[in-house]
């Protein structure tokens, strides 16, 4: 199933909510971003359907930005310009993995996993400079990549 980028951002702001950790947009672009690119990679299809596009400081989901910013820095709850949804069971276990291997870092370690050198971000800002769209395809290969080097890595 494909869901809108701000549903999948509004159970990231919920979990946190749940767990009481801070969140700030930053962090909940970057979770939301992850989230998808590991849905690319193992499920062969996108998590959600929205635009993503290569802004200064990484990848960016416009319809996420917009309206979670009015917060301001800190994330302080859901949005309600999406219908609430319910996950699919196997959707719900992937946002469980990425919160529980992501979902602490600081903004800025998240910021920093997505601005690697020949990544999605980084091919798309210089192929079409700042705002660019960022493709799936860019962002399935490079996360089928990731899971090739930590395959190798363990073993």
């Amino acid at each position: 199933m494909t869901y809108d980028a701000r549903q999948v951002a509004n159970w990231f702001v919920t979990r946190a909510q749940q767990e009481r950790t801070a969140l700030s947009i930053m962090s909940l672009l970057k979770l939301t971003y992850i989230a998808h690119g590991w849905h690319l990679e193992t499920q062969n299809a996108p998590l959600f359907g929205n635009r993503i596009e290569a802004w200064q400081y990484g990848p960016v989901i416009p319809d996420v930005y917009n309206d979670f910013r009015r917060q301001g820095v800190s994330v302080s709850g859901t949005v309600n310009t999406v219908p609430q949804c319910i996950f699919d069971p196997a959707d719900e276990a992937l946002l469980d993995q990425v919160w529980n291997i992501y979902g602490k870092l600081p903004a800025f370690r998240l910021s920093d996993l997505t601005h690697v050198a020949g990544g999605p971000w980084d091919v798309a800002s210089k192929m079409g400079g700042h705002y660019a769209r960022i493709p799936d395809e860019l962002i399935q290969v490079h996360y089928i990549e990731l899971r090739k080097k930590a395959a190798a890595a363990s073993g």
